[in-house]
């Protein structure tokens, strides 16, 4: 996730361009990227190299790879995360459990009282 922030970054530097010429490394005029609208951009055509049926591209990881990177930012994430107290679960755990309990006794009256209704009606 912080790798992808930081390519973000950079592109972002390169988009604020004042100028009204087209930036030479990337094809994008400085007038698309300015008005702030997402617009079909080409980029200039790459040369297509053949590769032998053994050989790895060097730029794009495997998957073994990315699982580590996508683990490595997970625990970056869990380390922001603020939680709660023992003393804040046990609250709210007790919390929910009461209401639980409410609506099924709410609902079991309900039901029985409907039950009844419908015993009287067809009898």
């Amino acid at each position: 996730m912080a790798r992808l922030q930081k390519k973000k970054a950079a592109t972002d530097k390169k988009k604020t361009r004042t100028s009204s010429e087209e930036s030479p490394e990337s094809g994008i005029s400085s007038e698309v990227v300015s008005s702030g609208k997402a617009a079909a951009i080409s980029s200039p055509k790459k040369p297509i190299i053949e590769k032998s049926a053994g050989e790895v591209k060097k730029g794009e990881p495997n998957f073994f790879e990315k699982a580590v990177e996508f683990f490595r930012e997970v625990k970056i994430e869990l380390k922001k995360v603020t939680w709660p107290t023992r003393k804040q679960t046990t609250g709210t755990t007790i919390v929910v459990i009461v209401f639980v309990i409410v609506v099924s006794i709410f609902l079991g009256i309900f039901d029985y009282a409907l039950s009844k209704l419908v015993q009287v009606v067809l009898t």
